[in-house]
């Protein structure tokens, strides 16, 4: 390793995270946290537990029968929050309709004795019942002719929408369904709708079966959007998935053709780490799949299969960091770099306490600067972002666990695309921008399903973090760039783990943001113990070589 990739100028590196951290901090993270104090929308997450309870009471009145089970998953009116953050209408949409027609809620599913499945829908602080829809009722008649208006304007007077306010939108009376529609909106383009389905009882009267308020985009914006995702989808499946596919099979390759200048024993460890952490991710992300089907009785399935095609596909991924990580290493060493020291070396130990103290000034700059870079983007590019309720800490079964995809994704993007990617390229190419610049594309057109949009603004945004990962990555070595992306990742991660509020939250948030430190100390102690030497203050040469 060349003398300069062990000495940083510690200096630089300490303003850039000072100015990083304090921009990151101003911007993200102290108007978030004032805005849960101050804002009118600052009472605390109910617990899934009583957003159940809500909704069974609330089936046992509505319905007079006793739900057999509930279940309590995070939903989000996805289309909706990306067109009031485009438009600049989120803070007067929560003053004036939060509290009624929020744009999420707990989506509770009751499963009932005749087999029919009502979807509640709580808000996830007041804990009332804003909508349900009841699907599949075997024994219900629909409310026919005039009395199918009739009883939707009389519900929906009931509900605070006069029938002066109101026009019937469409209707359908072989469901008993009833759309009726504002007259006037103060949300941009978007049309309040109220979805309404009457039964008529046997004994004389209607009950109201699905009652279902929502603002509608705008075609032209919901176009736009899903042109949008199909783009990313596209970028995402050629661009990425392919193009790693590719390089997994050349991984293989190489791992065979330089297995002289490597070993096949010292990636296993690392990679096992990766399978262990992601597969229990995997697993607490069910609800999050289960929210993102919607309403459907065979919800459950569906995400439980979805569980075990990721896992299938966790499995693959880890061998092919296993493989980028022989690989890369190979076509290091047989370059003359030693770009991943051995645990063993002399002063490894000390290597990975600088690696990762490096890692921490480094990934605190970035923050700053991704932050910088969405500002510009937002006002250049016009991007914005909106829910994914897959990604939501809400549905997950095991939230401690979910900074620990910050190391899944750190381990597998660092030797897929950064150890083996850049080394593939550079043996190819000889340049090294060039030899980091195509893995670091790939690598980003991978983030373009992500819900911010247009699809290509993560791509421009990670082609700018990837390249300054790749150059700390050939400057500092791979175990510096690991420690980077994990903490980079993990801060944010963490955060958005402590804001959901309780004490436990914020201890954990706290611990994976330290986390780093004892890892990389217990490194160094070990190493000291095994050698019988106290800590140095250089690397020594062989380090260097």
């Amino acid at each position: 390793m060349d003398p300069l990739q062990l000495k940083p100028n510690w200096k630089w590196f300490g303003w850039l995270a000072g100015i990083g951290i304090i921009i990151y901090l101003l911007i993200q993270i102290i108007p978030s946290t004032a805005e849960s104090f101050f804002s009118n929308n600052s009472e605390p997450i109910i617990a899934k537990s009583k957003a159940e309870q809500a909704a069974a009471d609330f089936v046992q009145k509505q319905y007079a029968s006793r739900p057999v089970s509930v279940h309590a998953v995070h939903q989000s009116d996805s289309m909706l929050y990306g067109y009031l953050e485009k438009n600049k209408l989120t803070r007067s949409y929560e003053d004036k309709y939060d509290a009624t027609l929020p744009t999420d809620t707990f989506q509770v599913t009751a499963d009932m004795p005749d087999e029919s499945v009502v979807f509640v829908y709580v808000h996830m602080q007041k804990g009332t019942v804003v909508a349900w829809n009841q699907l599949h009722d075997p024994e219900g008649v629909p409310a026919k002719d005039n009395g199918l208006t009739d009883s939707a304007l009389a519900f929906a007077a009931s509900k605070g929408y006069p029938g002066s306010e109101l026009k019937v939108y469409r209707t359908n009376p072989d469901t008993g369904d009833v759309w009726l529609e504002k007259t006037s909106s103060d949300v941009g383009q978007a049309k309040l709708i109220l979805g309404i389905r009457s039964e008529q009882l046997q004994g004389g009267g209607y009950r109201i079966t699905s009652f279902k308020p929502s603002f509608v985009v705008p075609v032209s914006y919901s176009d736009y959007v899903e042109k949008q995702k199909k783009l990313a989808n596209y970028l995402s499946s050629i661009g990425s998935l392919f193009l790693s596919f590719v390089l997994f099979i050349l991984a293989i390759i190489y791992a065979s053709l330089y297995r002289k200048h490597s070993s096949f024993v010292r990636g296993i460890v690392i990679s096992l780490l990766f399978l262990v952490m992601y597969i229990v991710n995997d697993i607490s992300m069910k609800d999050g799949l289960l929210a993102s089907y919607g309403e459907r009785t065979d919800g459950s399935i569906l995400a439980a299969s979805g569980v075990i095609v990721t896992c299938l596909v966790t499995i693959i991924m880890a061998i092919a960091v296993y493989f980028s990580l022989v690989g890369g290493d190979g076509l290091w060493r047989a370059m003359g770099r030693n770009l991943w020291p051995r645990y063993g070396q002399a002063g490894y130990g000390d290597f990975v306490w600088r690696s990762m103290w490096l890692g921490y000034l480094s990934a605190f700059a970035l923050l700053g600067l991704q932050t910088v870079i969405f500002i510009v983007l937002m006002h250049a590019y016009g991007s914005w972002a909106t829910t994914d309720v897959t990604q939501s800490t809400y549905n997950l079964a095991l939230p401690w666990a979910f900074p620990l995809l910050a190391w899944c994704a750190s381990i597998s993007e660092e030797a897929v695309f950064r150890l083996f990617g850049i080394g593939l390229m550079k043996k190819w190419f000889k340049n090294s921008f060039v030899a980091s610049l195509i893995p670091t594309i790939i690598w980003a057109l991978g983030h373009v399903t992500y819900p911010i949009f247009p699809s290509t603004t993560r791509l421009l945004e990670l082609t700018v973090i990837g390249l300054i990962f790749s150059f700390l990555f050939l400057r500092f070595g791979f175990i510096t760039v690991l420690f980077a992306h994990a903490i980079f990742d993990s801060t944010m991660m963490a955060i958005s783990l402590m804001f959901m509020g309780s004490a436990s939250d914020v201890l954990i948030g706290l611990f994976y943001i330290v986390l780093p430190i004892p890892i990389a100390w217990l490194f160094r102690a070990w190493d000291h113990k095994k050698r019988g030497s106290k800590p140095s203050r250089t690397v020594p040469p062989s380090m260097l070589q």
